[in-house]
């Protein structure tokens, strides 16, 4: 007589959930295909007075399995998750972008509005409103307080663009929001869009250029007088090479590192300056600033091998190429300093070490984005530790010194993946890198996720607080932190519940569609 698990293994799921046999669908990073909330959750510690607000977090989770069995994660139909907290108490609701469902592919019928995007990179709230983001597509609007979709958002029609960055930037003195798109004519295109909005919303500045050639341009920076565009050498492939079986993005062994800067304000396609470095991998940005001298700085993680090794070069198996691997001598990763002067007549650039450290998602205090700084925090390998954890890439999270090179860490150990941090100042006064920083774990251990909350001052006691989850979470990609008092103030900026009803009157469910990177 078979028991329920050998029964189990035996039968055949049903196709729309018949998964790939890969890591990017089994066990920790198993779809979790779920709507759902838990009120008052289960607290450790104590949450501080001072942390009142919303931690948002995007995650790419197949709710259906993918129309190709070599699919890659950041496919996957967006889910945003909520930990709403407020005197000492947290709530939790997760809530599906609706980037890939059915209802949304008749929705973008009747809007008549192409949309590609399945929502599940980011989550930013401008013009009091989420914004769900994904770089192939415009935003979806959602709404603060019940994570409903209300649509497609592309600025009252003043964004024209096919494509959005996952990572616009939001001055934090203006509140403008800077903000572009790339293949911004069309697949394989090299046409990029920037965009510059006030902090209601409306456009201030609109600039197409071209790009020296077209790249997954996942990140930007923005200082006061300057927009910085980067370019890692994650090339766009063309139709025919993804009929013989590539992605849409293939590593270019041969292509540098590629910076182009471009004045904020009054930009003409002729102002654009392109810089170039040696081929390496540029994942995200830690912040930028406006010299004295009158250069543009820019400082990041520098990594010295292809991070997306799911894109692996032209015609190599991903898990065999050479590119994908970390080099067996040297530095694996550092966060370094770029320096661009618009007067140059030599435009190639070597970094500047800053810190010595391995690891990705810099995360600086949100009110000095685009200002000088002395502070990132970064989740990192545990460097006492061989490997980092299993399903996870990090397991530590470090404060970092830009100025001395210093870091203090804390590490949660072999079985756990921490994820990039959100900052919350202690007040609104408090000095630079004076907060908490919050993030989600995954325990190995106990099959759960949770939430961490740690003093920035005091990294190394790790959380004052841990916010357990009846359930497990995928490994998720960027969030925000939004105060209570900015959510307050937030409206309905408009209601899509409507157009919603009429769709399921006038078309009923459909089979959903498989949108492809």
């Amino acid at each position: 007589m078979s028991d329920i698990a050998a029964i189990t293994e035996k039968l055949t799921p049903q196709p729309e959930v018949a998964y790939p046999k890969t890591p990017f669908y089994e066990g920790a990073e198993a779809p979790c295909r779920f709507e759902g909330e838990v009120y008052n959750c289960v607290v450790k510690g104590t949450i501080p007075t001072e942390v009142q607000g919303t931690y948002y977090r995007c995650m790419p989770d197949a709710l259906w399995a993918p129309k190709y069995h070599d699919d890659v994660f950041i496919n996957g139909d967006g889910a945003i998750d909520a930990i709403r907290i407020k005197d000492g108490h947290a709530d939790f609701k997760q809530k599906q972008s609706l980037g890939s469902t059915a209802i949304d592919t008749l929705m973008i019928l009747v809007l008549n509005t192409r949309f590609t995007s399945t929502a599940n990179t980011h989550i930013v709230y401008f013009e009091k409103q989420l914004l769900a983001l994904k770089e192939d597509s415009p935003p979806y609007a959602m709404d603060p307080h019940t994570l409903e979709t209300k649509g497609p958002y592309n600025f009252n029609g003043q964004y024209t663009a096919p494509t959005f960055t996952a990572h616009p930037k939001i001055d934090p003195t203006t509140g403008e929001m800077l903000t572009m798109g790339y293949e911004a004519k069309g697949d394989g295109t090299a046409d990029v869009a920037y965009y510059l909005f006030s902090k209601e919303g409306k456009k201030l500045e609109e600039c197409w250029f071209k790009a020296p050639y077209v790249g997954m341009m996942h990140d930007m920076a923005a200082t006061d007088n300057w927009v910085i565009f980067i370019i890692p050498p994650l090339e766009t492939q063309s139709v025919d090479e993804m009929k013989k079986g590539s992605k849409h993005f293939a590593w270019a062994e041969e292509k540098p590192l590629t910076f182009g800067i471009l004045p904020r304000r009054n930009p003409k396609p002729e102002d654009i300056r392109w810089f170039t470095y040696k081929n390496a991998f540029y994942g995200h940005t830690g912040n930028a600033f406006d010299g004295e001298d009158g250069c543009v700085y820019l400082d990041a993680p520098l990594t010295n091998f292809n991070k997306f090794w799911f894109f692996p070069p032209r015609g190599q198996d991903p898990m065999e190429a050479a590119s994908g691997r970390p080099p067996t001598s040297g530095n694996v990763s550092q966060y370094v300093r770029w320096k661009f002067d618009p007067n140059a007549t030599d435009f190639h650039v070597k970094p500047t070490v800053l810190v010595d450290v391995d690891g990705e998602m810099p995360k600086v205090d949100d009110r000095f984005v685009g200002k000088p700084y002395n502070t990132v925090f970064y989740a990192m390998h545990d460097p006492t530790k061989e490997n980092g954890p299993v399903g996870g890439v990090y397991n530590a999270i470090a404060r970092c010194n830009v100025a001395t090179g210093g870091l203090i860490y804390w590490s949660a150990g072999d079985h756990t993946a921490i994820h990039e941090v959100a900052f919350i100042p202690r007040k609104a006064e408090s000095a630079e890198a004076d907060g908490y920083l919050i993030t989600l774990a995954n325990r190995r251990d106990t099959g759960f996720s949770c939430i961490l909350i740690l003093d920035a001052q005091r990294i190394l006691e790790g959380p004052v607080a841990i916010i357990e989850l009846p359930f497990r979470l995928r490994n998720g990609i960027h969030g925000s932190w939004v105060s209570a008092t900015e959510l307050d103030n937030a409206i309905d900026l408009c209601d899509m519940s409507g157009v919603t009803e009429k769709i399921r009157k006038e078309f009923g469910a459909k089979e959903p569609t498989f949108p492809v990177l």
